[in-house]
């Protein structure tokens, strides 16, 4: 029986691994795609996040697959193997904060793993706008762009021509065995991925001794969830959110909400990478959805908890009062 292709994808915060993971989904049709999904905190956002016609998704939330969540992965992989018969390929999205290496490992020195699937490449979003800050900032940064396949120069748009140049010469620095290709929105040929012969063993190994050289378990990095049943005023939100990252924006990393907006009939999504927030509408609230609630993973260094749910809470909506 043939095994299962695996499609591994990775990138800093904020670098557009979902908006990519859909164009791939999109993209692979009519191939049958299973995700895995892992997020760090204890409410997967991006779970909800993801486009219809996925044949599944498995989400892993509260840990990182690269730590905690290893003998989970193992089950999640267990239960893809099971149902092998209705998808055509695997996609595993990590968190941000992951070093893939301790995934790509599995795959290469777990024989109940190898014997089912095959990893066929590693892909690694770089935030073309922010990558040299991650790189200067995080050791996490570079162990991703080590061991890549393919490392996708994203966001192109956002910066001059020349720059993407000299980025693409700085990850090749790091990387000098993986392809680099420049794009946009997430959008890159997936017909040429999916065509790529998949990656050596030997050079998968390799790349992982060079990713752990300075390997150590997200000294500085932290992320904590904040929960809300109350529902929130949108223009003080919105504010309050630029205020709140202008104002931590060496400590805040990225943000990721679903709020629950007084007198709205929509979730609306939260999206922050440093001084950036964007809020859009997301799916309607199914009228099963009695309880509401507005759900904030932050994730960032030396993050003060306390003083950032106080900052959030006073952007509730004042909801007047049944008689």
């Amino acid at each position: 029986m043939n095994k299962i292709p695996v499609y591994l994808i990775t990138g800093f915060l904020g670098s557009g691994k979902t908006t990519f993971l859909n164009h791939f989904i999109q993209s692979a049709l009519p191939k049958k795609v299973m995700v895995i999904e892992n997020e760090v905190g204890k409410v997967n956002v991006d779970a909800g996040l993801v486009i219809n016609g996925v044949e599944d998704v498995i989400p892993l939330s509260a840990g990182c697959l690269c730590c905690s969540l290893h003998d989970e992965l193992l089950d999640a992989l267990e239960i893809v193997s099971e149902r092998r018969e209705e998808f055509d390929l695997l996609v595993i999205e990590t968190t941000g904060v992951a070093d893939p290496s301790s995934i790509v490992e599995t795959f290469l020195a777990d024989w109940r793993v190898g014997r089912v699937f095959e990893l066929r490449n590693v892909f690694c979003l770089a935030d073309a706008g922010l990558l040299e800050d991650w790189l200067e900032e995080t050791d996490e940064a570079r162990r991703q762009l080590v061991a890549a396949d393919t490392i996708l120069l994203n966001k192109a748009d956002l910066v001059a021509p020349n720059y993407a140049k000299l980025l693409k010469a700085t990850i090749s620095g790091i990387n000098p065995t993986a392809e680099v290709r420049i794009g946009e929105f997430g959008r890159f040929n997936i017909e040429e991925l999916l065509n790529r012969s998949p990656v050596e063993s030997e050079v998968l190994t390799e790349r992982i001794s060079s990713a752990r050289e300075h390997q150590y378990a997200h000294q500085n990095i932290k992320t904590f969830t904040l929960s809300f049943d109350q529902p929130f005023d949108l223009d003080k939100l919105s504010h309050e959110m630029l205020r709140l990252v202008k104002l931590y924006y060496h400590q805040i990393y990225r943000i990721k909400g679903v709020v629950s907006i007084a007198h709205h009939p929509s979730r609306v999504i939260l999206q922050s990478v440093r001084s950036t927030v964007t809020l859009t509408d997301g799916p309607d609230w199914e009228e099963s959805d009695t309880r509401r609630q507005s759900h904030f993973v932050f994730i960032g260094k030396d993050l003060k908890r306390e003083v950032i749910e106080k900052i959030v809470r006073r952007n509730l909506a004042v909801v007047a009062k049944k008689v």
